[in-house]
């Protein structure tokens, strides 16, 4: 039912799978400037979280950045990262929200994100310096990582709650807890599904690097938001147990044509930033 809903929403609505693919060429950009200026960008993945992120092509952009080590050049990318994936992940789910508690054809994207983007600045430097932590655990005495990422997945949904409960960042971590296991069961199942897609994808087998990134960055942006979509929806079931019924509306299809015609393009714009 959730994943159901989520196909539904990802297929009806392609301005959700534009945010990642927006956010990935961006990031492809930075990549990539930092390729030929020089610079290494230190930036940690959150990828053992899957697929409770907004979905980055970590592994296909970064290894395209430079190995020499300039901290004025990092610092001002890791800046422009935090801040970029702040406002991506407020609109990104903040609009899956309005699609949740409808109608859905009324939102405006320039409010959403100014409207969670200061919480979700501060959830993202926080993030950032767990993974950094649990990186250097990585490299020191794996068994403490492993479990360091065990108890980070138990506030892994403090982004969600922030969005459907509108509330701070502190509350939401407190929350978290709480709800990953009241939904354990739905979210182990999304998880998993998350994991087979990443997966079986991996194993595809490309022709060159532009091709991989084109084709992984629309099945990682398109499956992805499904996954995501599902996972708002179990959270919105589990938090808001009575709901009045939804408000039906005309829904406008003018833009769908268009916004999937962007979708399909975008992934060409960061696939001609790479270089072979």
């Amino acid at each position: 039912m959730n994943i159901s809903k989520g196909l539904y929403h990802t297929i009806y609505h392609p301005r959700l799978i534009i945010i990642p693919l927006i956010v990935n060429v961006f990031l492809t950009f930075i990549g990539t400037i930092a390729s030929y200026a020089g610079f290494s960008i230190l930036y940690f993945s959150n990828s053992y979280a899957a697929p409770f992120g907004i979905p980055f092509l970590d592994d296909v952009i970064f290894p395209f950045q430079g190995l020499i080590a300039n901290w004025l050049l990092t610092s001002i990318a890791i800046i422009v990262i935090l801040l970029l994936k702040s406002y991506a992940l407020s609109t990104y789910l903040g609009s899956m929200k309005c699609f949740l508690v409808g109608p859905d054809n009324t939102y405006s994207i320039l409010k959403i994100a100014p409207y969670y983007f200061d919480r979700m600045v501060r959830f993202s430097i926080i993030e950032f310096c767990i993974s950094g932590i649990l990186l250097t655990f990585s490299t020191v005495f794996w068994p403490l990582a492993l479990l360091g990422i065990l108890i980070v997945l138990f506030y892994s949904l403090t982004p969600y709650i922030i969005v459907l409960e509108d509330t701070t960042v502190r509350n939401a971590i407190a929350r978290s807890p709480k709800l990953f296991i009241k939904n354990f069961g739905t979210l182990f199942l999304i998880a998993l599904v998350s994991l087979i897609f990443r997966f079986l994808i991996k194993e595809i087998p490309f022709p060159d690097t532009k091709m991989e990134y084109y084709v992984v960055s629309l099945l990682y942006s398109f499956i992805g938001t499904i996954l995501i979509f599902a996972v708002m929806n179990c959270l919105h079931k589990s938090i808001y147990t009575f709901i009045l019924p939804s408000k039906k509306v005309i829904k406008s299809r003018k833009l769908f044509l268009p916004l999937w015609i962007v979708a399909l393009l975008l992934p060409l714009l960061g696939a001609m930033l790479i270089v072979d």
